[in-house]
């Protein structure tokens, strides 16, 4: 029964992140004179469609999100399926639109991603009427036998500062910043630590924690819980949200230096997370949507050609130096692209199997 419901979730989940990240391309290009041909919900054989006053609404058979199609200039064969762009007038074609408007239809996704994770945090904020402030870097109580224990740290002490094995130092605001540091710094670390009025130095490797599958340390920090109101709750959701992009920008950094690569995760790592998520209740579950709508919102915006932050910059380019990329290269672009994203799917499913399995 889990597992049936863990999959209704997950599938459920990504369905309206993704129509809802469509939907943001649809009403962009409506409010800027785009075409649009057809909004589809779902992937697949169609199994039910009806024709607005300008665009196709369309139903189909698997629910993994679903597509919008927008109107461009591109070489169209006479077997094309595309032929209904042979229809499309000129000024209603997006490469033809101001280079402003190009670049808000194709942000408009991403947008309405991290507006929607914005709400969805503030609301749940709203609903429990209390937030559990983020915990200062100070122990509160040591777990025998592990690394912190060894190192002797006791009640009290705080982290002030951490130097990895590669020679960066890093300084934590919070508890929380301390435990994601550790998922990309796995090995021997240097703490500087304050024991009253006296700082020292202390060798660390954090252990990997079965339970809840990150590096720890092995000690435990005290949060403190306060209430808010209807207001405050959107001020502390754009916090949380900004709290959660940066941890996120963090993270693609470390990725990039080949750092965490064992910590990526895949289609099969959020279904097993979600499966778990969905154990906790309702409030948690829509946590995670707002987080994964977050994610597949800042995701857009890499910079990879098939992608929204990609095109973005293809047009920024070409409208920078006033000349276009010839389509033949931007379809190589584009393969390669998709191949470089299928690789990484491959192997984040592999860790995820690895992982779990």
């Amino acid at each position: 029964m889990n597992f049936l419901t863990g999959i209704l979730a997950f599938i459920l989940m990504l369905f309206v992140i993704v129509i809802i990240h469509e939907a943001g391309h649809y009403f962009a290009a409506r409010a800027c004179g785009v075409y649009v041909h057809e909004f589809s919900f779902g992937v697949g054989p169609k199994l039910w469609q009806k024709q607005g006053k300008n665009t196709l609404f369309s139903l189909r058979a698997l629910p993994f999100g679903g597509s919008v199609s927008i109107a461009m200039d591109v070489d169209v064969d006479e077997d094309d399926e595309d032929q209904w762009l042979n229809q499309v007038p000129e000024n209603q074609r997006l490469n033809n639109k101001p280079v402003w408007q190009q670049v808000f239809v194709m942000s408009a996704g991403v947008i309405i991603n991290v507006l929607f994770a914005w709400l969805l945090m503030s609301s749940l904020i709203m609903v429990q009427g209390t937030i559990v402030d983020s915990p200062k870097p100070i122990v509160y109580e040591v777990i025998d036998n592990s690394p912190a224990a060894k190192a002797g740290l006791v009640s009290g002490d705080t982290i002030l500062q951490i130097m990895a094995e590669d020679g960066s130092s890093v300084k934590h605001k919070t508890q929380d910043d301390v435990v994601e540091f550790l998922q990309y710094n796995t090995g021997a670390n240097e703490y500087k630590i304050l024991r009253g009025d006296e700082t020292f130095s202390a060798t660390m490797t954090a252990q990997y924690d079965e339970e809840s599958q990150r590096y720890m340390l092995g000690f435990t920090s005290q949060s403190t819980i306060r209430e808010v109101g209807f207001f405050e709750s959107f001020v502390v959701g754009a916090k949380q949200l900004w709290h959660d992009t940066k941890m996120m920008g963090r993270s693609l950094l470390q990725l990039f230096q080949l750092k965490g690569l064992e910590n990526l995760s895949g289609p099969v790592g959020v279904y097993k997370v979600t499966e778990q998520v969905v154990s906790y209740g309702f409030l948690s579950y829509l946590s995670l949507c707002s987080l994964i709508s977050l994610n597949i919102g800042l995701f857009n915006l890499l910079p990879i050609p098939s992608l929204d932050g990609g095109r973005i910059l293809i047009t920024l380019f070409e409208a920078i130096f006033k000349r276009k990329i010839p389509q033949r290269f931007l379809e190589y672009l584009l393969l390669g692209s998709f191949a470089l994203l299928i690789g990484l799917m491959i192997f984040t499913t592999y860790m995820d199997i690895v992982r779990f399995f």
